[in-house]
């Protein structure tokens, strides 16, 4: 009996383990900063604007229904992939706006559950700091996912688009 007892606590034990080690993908976060040489309220005009993402290189269009609250904007980047948003939050006095992946191609921007916020704010020199904030999970949700879906991949690819709308925002707030 005690030799029953032993066997079965170790394959309970053993099945437990193996499912503790089979767990799906973690929360992925990005941040990227930027000093912009344009007063906020300027920066916060093209960033509030959800019908234009014209300051990334890498989007050839957007196509939006409005700027409230709900609204859905479809960027179609230059390689033909299409990224549907909705816009989730705006406050026009904090200078925030937030917005959330509908639908993504895995080939430009491979996330799951992916939102995102931009917060502008005064350095009291005429020049505005802008964070972009991003969390989403990696393009696989499952265990062992293939390489270009992995957490690291995901990452780098969100990070790679958040630090290219960073450099086109402040290439376009910055002109005169």
């Amino acid at each position: 009996m005690k030799k029953f007892k032993f066997i079965v606590t170790i394959l309970t034990l053993s099945f437990f383990s193996v499912h503790v080690l089979a767990h799906g993908p973690s929360r992925q976060k990005v941040s990227e900063k930027i000093v912009i040489n344009a007063s906020p309220q300027k920066v916060w005009s093209i960033v509030s604007n959800f019908k234009q993402f014209d300051w990334n290189n890498n989007i050839k269009s957007t196509i939006a229904d409005n700027n409230q609250v709900g609204s859905e904007r479809t960027l179609e980047f230059t390689n033909g992939s299409l990224v549907k948003q909705k816009l989730e939050k705006t406050d026009k006095e904090k200078m925030m706006v937030s917005w959330r992946i509908v639908e993504t191609d895995n080939k430009v921007l491979p996330v799951n559950s992916y939102s995102a916020k931009i917060f502008i704010r005064n350095n009291d020199d005429g020049s505005s700091s802008v964070n972009y904030k991003a969390g989403f999970y990696r393009g696989f949700m499952g265990n062992d996912p293939p390489e270009e879906l992995n957490d690291q991949n995901s990452k780098k690819k969100v990070q790679e688009f958040i630090q290219d709308s960073l450099k086109g925002l402040k290439k376009v707030a910055e002109k005169n």
